[in-house]
């Protein structure tokens, strides 16, 4: 699951997916006006550790790894107006624009 463009062929990506926006409605539901605008913390992982499948000789193995900071935050903590990058499959967005399932990009809900 991993590889972004490849991923949504891998069933499980849909469990995992759908598992994911039902937490994040539940916890929407419980107080939907602040946590329109409630997030906070680093976009900055420790060290990505090297193992068997993640060789010293990975480019990533035992550097940081980090959101993109080619648009939105500059700095090391995600805002409201960080993009998200989505790989040319649909055109990036800020966070903003999805922390509303119910809103204008995303439009969806339980029952």
């Amino acid at each position: 699951m991993i590889n972004p463009i490849s991923s949504p062929g891998d069933p499980i990506f849909y469990l995992h997916h759908t598992w994911l926006d039902k937490v994040w409605w539940g916890w929407q539901a419980l107080d939907l006006p602040a946590r329109l605008s409630d997030i906070s913390g680093r976009n900055v992982q420790d060290a990505v550790p090297t193992s068997p499948g993640n060789s010293t000789s990975s480019p990533t193995a035992g550097k940081p790894w980090r959101l993109s900071r080619r648009d939105g935050d500059p700095g090391n903590t995600t805002t409201l107006n960080h993009v998200l990058h989505m790989y040319g499959m649909t055109p990036n967005v800020t966070i903003a624009d999805v922390m509303d399932i119910g809103g204008g990009y995303l439009c969806y809900e339980y029952v």
